[in-house]
């Protein structure tokens, strides 16, 4: 079984290609040797700590060669990853580092020990530095040197999720899943042999076939952003497999083509519309669009609905289609009793992806991870409704909780309520999810102040930006006298109103021409009455979807700037400055 672990697969492809280019990250590029040399000095180093299998490690990097390096090290050593979003709050990395009593973290900064009772934090840099100094081996580890075998069993990564509880809850993938999810991917992604983009926080485990894939087939691993243009003379090659959210397709239909996949589109993490990849494809012609569903708790994906380049996309809610090998899906009512084709219920997951739960919750995890009446083992119980059409075909319909996806990322609402709720000054708290006359999908935060004293929104999302994940924070936050209830007491989402946007500090007015035009524009894109020069695009509620929109109206107005410029300069007044004289030819169609 040896060599059905990751990295012994890498392993195998590294001896196949040592020259090919395994990673390219901005004018960096490793070659599958270096990568294997490099993630080998890194286990060593880890080992020579007495780091091995089931042991957990942290990583905290931006997406780079270095991260790469990190992961397989890790990977190598035998012990597992517990990612986190370099960008998150200091409160939420501090939760985690709890949560998972981490001993070492490979993050940006220099070497350096950790607090008391806290983790050392290293750079992969000075580790490899430390690797070469003590004379550790280059060579591939084996049991031989790990602290303890490496078996399908152990532990790969732990990944957080968000909490109904306000607590985030890690889960435990092995080896063994993560490996099954790959044989699948590899057999069903060939665009992965002809490279990937690598454009999502590994700490979203979308990432984990574009990361690895690539790098078992021989493909290159191309660090890019979809959050804005590829930098000036980055390589123009098309990656032959791409994987997003449905919130990222925009952003694909209008960035240049160099980012759309030649093979492969795989779009999961949310309800996926048709009439959203139709104007995709539209622009991409050529490219397969696989619909994949799955949670963390199934490792990555495990049921997949596939469009051929050709076939004709029904307008409405994709199907998410037949399951991975090795992976049964049950639709049960509340007696666990299977429900006929055509009826809804809910969603589990039984077979070789399951996750081995949560990361020391014995509780949680035996009320999610429950016995499997029909074949023997677990099962996971998803909290999504589905229903099996008459060919077989799965067809997601909802949620049975207050879980819900915005742009890719799981939330659950009662997390963000009881953050919010704690604030000093606050009674009362609710989340929910709603959508703008754009069909844009944003969380919005209600509050009940204590004793009547007036709530400040852009002071509420300023602390939960603190506390909070930015894909977390509600965009827009209201203060109510009471919380709507049904009959029964709970929460009356359908009476909540809906909050008004973000409201700019009184700032300059426009004075020329263009400024004016820029200030329309900015207002139109918001959905807001007023812009002053020195509004902040995203402090006003915009977002990377919105910024492509602003970008893409532009542009066809005759404006000179794109996604990066409205990324970076922010206000209208930057914009107005850097476009200077290039203003639109049509003077009303910025505003239209």
């Amino acid at each position: 079984m040896a060599d059905r672990l990751l990295p012994d697969l890498f392993q195998r492809q590294a001896a196949r290609a040592p020259h090919a280019v395994a990673v390219r990250s901005g004018a960096q590029e490793l070659s599958y040797a270096e990568l294997n040399t490099r993630a080998n000095q890194l286990a060593h180093h880890l080992i020579d700590r007495g780091i091995g299998p089931e042991r957990l490690v942290g990583v905290r990097l931006p997406r780079s060669a270095d991260l790469v390096v990190a992961l397989l090290g890790i990977l190598k050593s035998g012990a597992a990853y517990v990612p986190m979003d370099s960008d998150a709050p200091a409160e939420r990395i501090a939760f985690i580092v709890e949560d998972t009593g981490l001993d070492l973290v490979l993050g940006e900064s220099p070497a350096r020990p950790g607090p008391a009772g806290g983790p050392a934090t290293t750079t992969v840099a000075a580790a490899l530095a430390d690797a070469a100094r003590a004379g550790l081996p280059h060579h591939d580890p084996s049991d031989a040197d790990r602290r303890a075998p490496l078996t399908a069993g152990s532990l790969a990564y732990v990944i957080h999720t968000s909490g109904s509880t306000g607590r985030p809850k890690g889960v435990a993938v092995q080896h063994d899943t993560l490996t099954a999810y790959l044989d699948f991917a590899l057999a069903e992604y060939p665009g992965l042999a002809d490279g990937a983009l690598l454009h999502s926080p590994v700490a979203f485990d979308l990432t984990v076939t574009a990361l690895y894939g690539p790098l078992l087939l021989g493909g290159c691993l191309r660090v890019a952003s979809l959050d804005r243009e590829p930098e000036d003379g980055a390589p123009a090659d098309r990656p032959g497999f791409v994987k997003a959210t449905p919130s990222h397709l925009p952003l694909l239909t209008v960035l240049p083509g160099t980012l759309s996949p030649t093979r492969e589109l795989v779009v999961g993490g949310e309800m996926l519309l048709g009439d959203v990849v139709e104007r995709w494809r539209r622009a991409h012609p050529g490219a397969a669009v696989i619909n994949e569903y799955g949670p963390t708790e199934a490792t990555v994906g495990c049921c997949t609905f596939r469009i051929g380049p050709h076939e004709e996309i029904a307008p409405g809610a994709t199907p998410i289609g037949v399951p991975t090998p090795g992976t049964v899906l049950h639709v049960l009512d509340e007696r666990l009793e299977p429900v006929g084709p055509g009826a809804a219920g809910e969603l589990y997951i039984a077979g070789v992806q399951v996750a081995r739960g949560y990361l020391s919750r014995p509780g949680l995890t035996a009320e999610r991870f429950v016995a499997d009446p029909f074949g023997g083992g677990r099962m996971y119980r998803t909290g999504d409704i589905a229903r099996i059409r008459p060919d077989g075909v799965f067809e997601y319909l909802g949620r049975t909780d207050d879980q819900v996806k915005i742009h890719g990322y799981r939330i659950e609402l009662g997390e963000v309520a009881s953050v919010l709720g704690s604030h000093p000054g606050v009674r009362q708290a609710a989340a929910v999810a709603r959508e703008d006359r754009s069909g844009d999908r944003y969380l919005a935060g209600y509050v009940v102040p204590e004793d009547g004293v007036p709530a400040d929104p852009s002071a509420l999302r300023d602390a939960l930006s603190h506390l909070l994940p930015a894909y977390m924070v509600p965009s827009r936050i209201m203060a109510l006298d009471e919380l709507p209830l049904t009959a029964n007491g709970k929460l009356d989402q359908a009476a909540l109103p809906e909050p008004p946007a973000p409201q700019g500090a009184a700032g300059a007015a426009p004075g020329t021409p263009g400024e004016k035009r820029m200030c329309a524009l900015f207002a139109d894109i918001l959905e807001v009455p007023t812009v002053h020069l020195d509004d902040d695009f995203f402090h006003r509620g915009g977002n990377s979807l919105r910024a492509v929109r602003l970008a893409g109206k532009a542009r066809k107005a005759g404006w000179a700037f794109g996604l990066r410029d409205v990324l970076e300069l922010r206000t209208p007044r930057a914009l107005a400055g850097h476009v200077g004289s290039a203003e639109p030819a049509a003077t009303g169609e910025a505003a239209s």
